[in-house]
């Protein structure tokens, strides 16, 4: 991960939120709204341990798109996501299917090459789950 600064971070946050709030979601819209939640928590840590860019603290790059491992850093396992994310079934023979399971690490994956979630948890599930983490995280940066 390239260096970035705790203000870069902060922005890159506030800037991916602001575009992710729209009435009706897309795979792009939730994407930038996952990268916010990232941004989010790697703010969080850096305002916590005081430093003043990414690089100080090997966790952070090593961590990368790991929202559910930045949560375990944090100390904050209760606003995990959930897991058991699947996407649609591809037909990889007339009678064969191949299961996606998807962790929430690869959200980011699902999201950016135009997969779906299908049946529980929905994109709209994730999607509910992001939004709280959006709101603690604000409150941990107005501390």
């Amino acid at each position: 991960m390239l260096p970035f600064t705790y203000r870069e971070i902060e922005r890159a946050w506030r800037q991916n939120l602001k575009v992710s709030i729209v009435k009706t979601r897309e795979n792009p819209h939730r994407l930038l709204l996952f990268y916010a939640v990232e941004c989010g928590l790697k703010a969080v840590i850096m305002k916590r341990e005081g430093l003043s860019r990414t690089d100080r603290n090997s966790n952070i790059s090593q961590l990368g798109h790991d929202i559910n491992g930045l949560l375990e850093y944090l100390k904050v396992r209760r606003l995990r996501l959930t897991g058991g994310v699947k996407m649609k079934t591809i037909l990889t023979g007339k009678k064969h299917n191949e299961n996606r399971p998807v962790e929430p690490k690869e959200l980011n994956q699902m999201w950016r090459y135009g997969g779906e979630a299908e049946g529980i948890p929905s994109n709209a599930n994730i999607e509910n789950q992001l939004l709280n983490l959006v709101k603690w995280i604000e409150k941990e940066l107005q501390r």
